[in-house]
């Protein structure tokens, strides 16, 4: 999938995952652990990824959010960044709540928040994507980019040309 990012006013540090054949049905025990042991809610609604996403946000002071990209149903998406937040939209200009149904396969993940240093998204991305290899073993592709005034293009997934 491609994805734009939109220019804006304000610089913003974004980290981007992308990972696919993500088998998300089933609760994690050890996420599930670590979420009774730190004192923290489960995602609503629940899932593996869900509730792994939650105990990063408790840890990082930086906004996550993750979409279903296979429910998307768009070629491209665009992330857009204003003075209050992160947002995902399609080409018609909808707006995208945040929502992993309970069989995602592809997911997108953005980290960044308007005022988050670039260090604490870096740091943030970095985390998530350990933990994805460690529960799931799925190794997320990790993009870092800067929003800045111009409209920046990327793709979520490699090409198999070096395959």
């Amino acid at each position: 999938m491609k994805i734009e990012i939109l220019p804006a006013a304000q610089s913003t540090a974004l980290a981007i995952l992308s990972l696919q054949h993500l088998d998300n049905r089933e609760l994690n025990p050890a996420i599930e652990k670590q979420l009774v042991t730190q004192n923290v809610a489960v995602a609503n609604p629940q899932s593996a990824l869900a509730d792994l996403i939650q105990l990063i946000d408790h840890r990082h002071p930086v906004g996550i959010q993750a979409w279903d990209m296979t429910a998307l149903n768009v070629p491209c998406a665009q992330v857009r960044v204003n003075e209050k937040a992160v947002t995902l939209v399609t080409p018609m200009e909808s707006t995208v709540a945040p929502n992993l149904n309970a069989k995602s396969s592809r997911v997108l993940i953005v980290i960044g928040s308007p005022g988050a240093g670039s260090e604490v998204v870096h740091a943030t991305g970095q985390e998530l994507q350990r933990k994805i290899k460690a529960f799931f073993g799925i190794q997320a592709r990790l993009q870092f980019r800067t929003c800045n005034q111009e409209t920046q293009s990327l793709e979520t997934t490699k090409t198999d040309e070096l395959a």
